[in-house]
């Protein structure tokens, strides 16, 4: 059955009359005429009684007219919908991130997206670094925000903020009075870090630094969040080294202190550059958007 003549066969019920329904279709009354018996035929009934004064719906018309009107309508949505995916305006965006992450741009970048996409399916998972890339990598995620990465080819890159590390110390620490500490400074300290499997370039690039500084860090516990991580800090269990992005936590009972030589660090956007969903394309801009307004 072809559209077109579902398309014919409602003007004519509209119309009631082969003259007018053939102008409002911009076509020849003779092809009106020639569609009607094609779909009669086709479909094994008398859809319009017709003489020379008067058209009318048979009651088998009217039953096919109701079914016809629905189905055109959800065909109508159903374009309407694809053409809103294809802009990325509708569809599905999942987002992964760590909670450096939310401490960026990213949550202003959501709400705004939100706003201006209300149609689009926004899940945002947290996890980390090592996480995300197998949800990435596995077509589980759209973008995914976390620990700096240069290059992950494939997988393409970008970074939203950079930011030194800083030594988290207990507030009473006799450290944390001072403005500035190098590194081996805390030589003696014992460490508390995110979780190696989490966050295995943090780890490493960390204890790199130490070794340039001359000592190796006692690690004295990992945990997988860094809420976690600054509440065994406040209790005195040990110290820690994390982006100066924590500062905007304010925790109380940590004083965070910078370090020298500054040791960057950041958080990178990052997504499979094949096959992007137009949602991600979408939020992309915003994110370059909102970053462009930041600076």
């Amino acid at each position: 059955m072809e559209l077109r003549h579902v398309r014919t066969f409602l003007v004519l019920v509209e119309q009631l009359h082969f003259g007018r329904a053939a102008r409002k279709l911009s076509v020849a009354q003779s092809a009106v005429s020639q569609t009607l018996r094609s779909l009669e035929e086709e479909l094994g009934v008398i859809l319009l009684s017709r003489t020379k004064r008067s058209v009318a719906l048979t009651a088998a018309g009217a039953q096919f007219a109701d079914y016809a009107r629905a189905s055109l309508a959800q065909l109508e949505q159903g374009a309407a919908a694809a053409r809103h995916a294809a802009s990325g305006e509708e569809g599905e965006l999942r987002l992964h991130f760590t909670l450096m992450a939310s401490l960026t741009v990213l949550p202003r970048v959501v709400a705004r997206f939100q706003k201006s996409y209300p149609l689009v399916r926004l899940t945002i998972t947290p996890g980390g670094s090592t996480e995300q890339l197998a949800a990435i990598r596995g077509g589980q995620c759209d973008i995914g925000f976390m620990a700096f990465k240069r290059e992950i080819a494939p997988l393409a890159t970008e970074v939203i903020a950079r930011a030194a590390l800083v030594a988290v110390l207990p507030s009473r620490h006799a450290l944390a009075r001072r403005p500035k500490l190098e590194l081996a400074d805390l030589a003696g300290e014992r460490f508390i870090f995110l979780k190696q499997q989490s966050e295995p370039q943090i780890y490493q690039y960390f204890l790199a630094n130490c070794a340039r500084a001359g000592f190796e860090p006692k690690v004295v516990m990992e945990v997988e969040h860094v809420e976690a991580l600054l509440s065994f800090v406040a209790a005195g269990v040990g110290v820690a080294c994390v982006p100066s992005l924590v500062e905007r936590l304010q925790f109380h009972g940590v004083k965070t202190v910078p370090l020298l030589p500054e040791i960057r660090g950041g958080i990178s956007a990052v997504w499979r550059p094949e096959n992007l969903p137009a949602t991600a394309t979408r939020f992309l801009e915003a994110l370059r958007a909102e970053l462009e307004h930041s600076e």
